[in-house]
């Protein structure tokens, strides 16, 4: 039996409205609803791209490309899933440690998309779901339910497939983030089957993957050049 937590609100529909509102506001600036980014566009200007992260020193787009989203389908797709993979997850967790898998895993994503490909314009939260789908393996997995008794399994399975099949798919970020995901997911896992510290420990552990996904998305992005 999974437990349940009785929250009020979930963080899930804040994150959800906040990728509604980012793709809002690149369409302003010129990006449009197909996923064509104008020169000015918010996605040119936020996304995580290794040139501008290692000469321009834009940091923060290791954190900003995952809020964003090449057009319209690109975006509902990744909502839904956000929509059905979040509110499950964070009802198990809460808003807490669901909040530190979601933004560990999504630059875990960011610097694994950077290793594949620095010299790519990397927007979308695909990183950060596939956080959410490692970080709910783990916590099955830790209460003896296989995978595939579970709608967890075929899902991660024919996403996986989808990642190393379609060449638009950036299979870097989703392997960054599902690693990520995995890693404080476990670690929240151990803290629920032991009833210590069930916020601390998954947000000290999203802390070291997050610190140390982001110093790798620095390495990363310096690699820009050897792509030519």
């Amino acid at each position: 039996m999974i437990p349940q937590r009785t929250d009020t609100w979930y963080v899930s529909y804040v994150l959800i409205a906040a990728n509604v509102v980012v793709f809002i506001v690149g369409m302003a600036m010129g990006d449009s609803i197909g996923g064509q980014s104008a020169v000015d566009g918010l996605i040119f200007e936020a996304a995580t791209w290794g040139p501008a992260i290692d000469i321009a020193n834009e940091w923060w787009r290791v954190f900003t490309g995952g809020f964003l989203h090449h057009g319209l389908f690109h975006l509902a797709v990744n909502m839904y899933s956000l929509y059905i993979l979040g509110l499950a997850l964070e009802r198990w967790l809460g808003r807490v440690p669901f909040t530190a898998v979601y933004l560990s895993s999504l630059v875990s994503g960011s610097f694994g998309a950077l290793i594949e490909a620095p010299n790519s314009l990397i927007a979308g939260a695909s990183g950060a779901i596939f956080g959410l789908m490692g970080a709910y393996a783990a916590l099955m997995l830790t209460q003896g339910v296989g995978l595939f008794q579970t709608p967890i399994g075929p899902i991660l399975a024919i996403n996986l497939v989808i990642s190393f099949t379609v060449r638009e798919v950036s299979l870097g970020g989703h392997i960054g983030g599902l690693i990520g995901g995995v890693l404080v997911g476990a670690a929240a896992a151990q803290a629920i089957r032991k009833r210590r510290h069930t916020n601390a420990v998954p947000v000290l552990a999203a802390t070291v993957v997050a610190a140390g996904s982001f110093v790798g998305s620095l390495w990363a992005a310096s690699r820009w050049v050897e792509a030519f």
